[in-house]
C-alpha cells in the first residue's frame, strides 16, 4: 500500500518533507508524543464529535485566474455537521461569491458572471475554470472525525510529525482517499489532502494557529487550494462561535432572479 501511494501525483502545498522536519537538534523530545494509529484515529474521532456546528465572520483571500492575482474580501462562515456550509463573501456591500452545500447538493454564485454552478456533492466534476471554488469540498475537508469511516489507514511516523495515508477499496483495489499531516507536539491536523478517483489531488488544506474555544478547538486560518483550478482561498475566522442551533434555510439556496445555471457533473 505505500508504494501505491508513493506513485500517486503530488501537488504544490506539499512541501518537501526535509523542510518541514526540524533539525534533531532544536526538537525538544520531552514534548514528543508517541501515539499508536487507533489512539490518533480516536483522538481525532473525539475532537471532532465536540464541534456540531461553526458561525463566524471571516476575512476572505482569494487567489483565482478571475482575479488575477491576490483580492481581499470580508465575508460569514456557516457550517452545520455533516456537511452543510454557507460561505458568504462580500465587498462594499457588493457580494463577491454566495456558495451552499447542503449535504447532497452545492451551489456556487458568482454575481459578476449572472452564473449558478451546481452540482451533487462528492461526485465527479467537470472541470470548468469558472467555478473555481467547491463548497462540498470544504465541508469535508473540516469534518474530520468522518475521516477514516469504511476506510482503511496506514502510519507513518517523523520525528515532529505523523502523516496517515487513507485508502478506499474500488473493487479488488486500495486507491487513496487522503492524507493527512498531524503535530506530534499537540495532536493538531495541520494538513489534509484529498484525491480524486483516478489519485490526482482534489483538494489540499492547511490549518494554522489553533485556539480554544468553548465546546472545542478550531483553527483560526484554513487555507483551501484546488489545483485544477488554480484557485486558492484563504479563510481567517473572526470572533468565531461553537455548536449554536442553526436554522435549516441557512443551507437553502435559491436562485437568483436572470442567473443561469450551469450542471458541472
Amino acid at each position: 500500500i505505500p508504494l501505491l501511494f508513493a506513485s500517486c501525483a503530488t501537488h504544490k502545498p506539499d512541501i518537501a518533507i526535509e523542510k518541514q522536519t526540524l533539525p534533531q537538534s532544536q526538537v525538544d523530545r520531552s514534548k514528543i508524543r508517541d501515539l499508536s494509529l487507533r489512539q490518533i484515529k480516536e483522538h481525532i474521532r473525539s475532537e471532532g464529535s465536540k464541534i456540531t456546528s461553526l458561525k463566524s465572520n471571516v476575512d476572505i483571500t482569494l487567489i483565482t485566474p478571475e482575479t488575477k492575482g491576490s483580492f481581499t474580501c470580508n465575508g460569514v462562515f456557516v457550517l452545520q455537521k455533516p456537511e452543510k456550509l454557507r460561505v458568504i463573501g462580500h465587498k462594499l456591500a457588493t457580494t463577491i461569491f454566495n456558495m451552499v452545500s447542503d449535504g447532497e447538493n452545492f451551489w456556487f454564485y458568482v454575481p459578476k458572471q449572472k452564473t449558478v454552478y451546481t452540482g451533487r456533492c462528492n461526485t465527479k466534476r467537470n472541470v470548468n475554470a469558472n467555478a473555481y471554488l467547491f463548497p462540498d469540498d470544504i465541508a469535508v475537508l473540516l469534518d474530520h472525525d468522518k475521516l477514516f469511516e469504511g476506510r482503511s489507514a496506514y502510519l507513518e511516523t517523523w520525528p515532529n510529525f505523523w502523516r496517515i495515508q487513507v485508502f478506499e477499496k474500488n473493487g479488488d483495489e486500495f486507491v487513496p482517499y487522503g492524507r493527512l499531516k498531524i503535530s506530534r507536539f499537540d495532536n493538531k491536523i495541520t494538513e489534509l489532502t484529498l484525491f480524486q478517483e483516478d489519485s490526482l489531488v482534489k483538494v489540499h488544506a492547511s490549518f494554522n494557529d489553533y485556539v480554544s474555544l468553548e465546546g472545542g478547538t478550531i483553527p483560526k486560518e484554513v487555507q483551501i487550494s484546488w489545483p485544477e483550478t488554480d484557485s486558492i482561498l484563504n479563510i481567517s475566522f473572526k470572533n468565531p462561535s461553537l455548536n449554536e442551533t442553526l436554522k435549516e434555510k441557512i443551507f437553502q439556496f435559491r436562485k437568483p432572479r436572470n442567473a443561469e445555471i450551469v450542471r458541472i457533473n
